[in-house]
């Protein structure tokens, strides 16, 4: 009783509300509790005065662990990595076709998609505004790409909605927007927003809103060729002896609002941290692992699986064993200091 009345670990939290509500609601507790805000890296790293002969171990070869090393090391330190996997990199890591992974139960997972198909195992992107992975993939070589975060042709689904049709999600989008910026213009045209904004301001207002909204001389939100360049054409218009154009239908408010699709897509694409241009590295998210890996490879011992940490007056001893081998011998390591 007395474990369950523990607090859990920021780790702990973070994954029950990404479990209960959402990566989006996951996303937005880090930021609150500051660990996915905007970085605040300005300029490369320039650490100086390592004491001589001073030495450092860390725990662990991901980005931040390899980070530490690389610099580190240009400061002077003697640095060793000691990394439980067999590689490096962390979550900035991809399976290509034909890999093995083995899982923590035993199991081995096969990877047969195609040729040059890939699976990224962590991360899948990188918002602009991460300025320190790019500066490091930019000095490392890591070639960029842009990251489609957001298709307006790819399609939403509700089995019990529009009699179970895939609805293009650039329709719904232009349809929800068509449909409130009506809504607006009805609001304005009343008078209820006379207290707020003036005669001038109101003209401008009900402009913007017929442009916004792609709304008719009467400020409606209905099928045209106006609105049809905006969410697509039933019949798109040709040359020659092609048919006439024809506008598609929009997608009435009440049945969008009760399918359920506006939260699909104001919930994960409007974000701060998903706002384009978002980035991917060319050929997977272990690109940026790999790299890190090259330029540390000498301070990394793989497969070393810690069991023991001692901090004392003079430094800091590290017990370890090869994870491949857990009833190997136990090795150690002496170091002034541990990350």
């Amino acid at each position: 009783m007395k474990d369950m009345l523990q607090s859990p670990t920021r780790r702990q939290l973070l994954s029950m509300i990404g479990k209960t509500a959402g990566a989006t609601a996951m996303y937005q507790a880090m930021t609150t509790l500051g660990f996915a805000s905007e970085s605040s890296f300005k300029e490369t790293m320039d650490l100086k005065g390592a004491p001589p002969g001073a030495s450092i171990v860390i725990l662990g070869a991901g980005l931040g662990g390899l980070t530490a090393a690389y610099e580190l090391r240009k400061a002077g330190y003697d640095v060793k990595v000691l990394e439980y996997q067999n590689r490096g990199g962390g979550r900035s890591w991809t399976l290509n076709s034909g890999d093995k992974y083995t899982e923590l139960g035993g199991e081995e997972v096969t990877c047969d998609f195609e040729e040059g198909n890939y699976f990224n195992g962590g991360p899948w992107r990188l918002p602009s505004h991460h300025y320190a992975v790019f500066h490091y993939c930019k000095q490392f070589g890591v070639e960029m790409q842009p990251f489609i975060q957001t298709n307006d042709r790819a399609y939403l689904h509700r089995t019990d909605h529009f009699n179970g049709v895939p609805q293009r999600l650039g329709d719904v989008k232009n349809d929800i927007q068509g449909h409130v910026a009506e809504l607006l213009s009805k609001s304005v045209n009343v008078g209820g927003l006379d207290r707020s904004v003036n005669t001038e301001d109101k003209e401008k207002l009900l402009e913007g809103l017929k442009g916004w909204g792609v709304l008719d001389k009467d400020y409606r939100y209905r099928a045209s060729n106006e609105t049809s360049k905006h969410r697509g054409f039933s019949v798109f218009p040709g040359g020659g002896l092609m048919p006439d154009a024809k506008p598609s239908k929009p997608l009435p408010i009440s049945e969008i609002l009760d399918s359920g699709m506006w939260a699909d897509i104001y919930g994960n694409h409007m974000t701060y941290a998903h706002q384009p241009t978002m980035f991917q590295p060319v050929g997977g998210m272990g690109k940026i692992g790999d790299a890190f890996t090259r330029e540390c490879r000498d301070m990394i011992e793989f497969n070393a699986k810690v069991t023991k940490i001692h901090q004392d007056d003079s430094g800091v001893t590290v017990d370890y064993v090869d994870s491949n081998s857990p009833d190997g011998a136990t090795k150690t390591i002496r170091a002034d200091w541990c990350v």
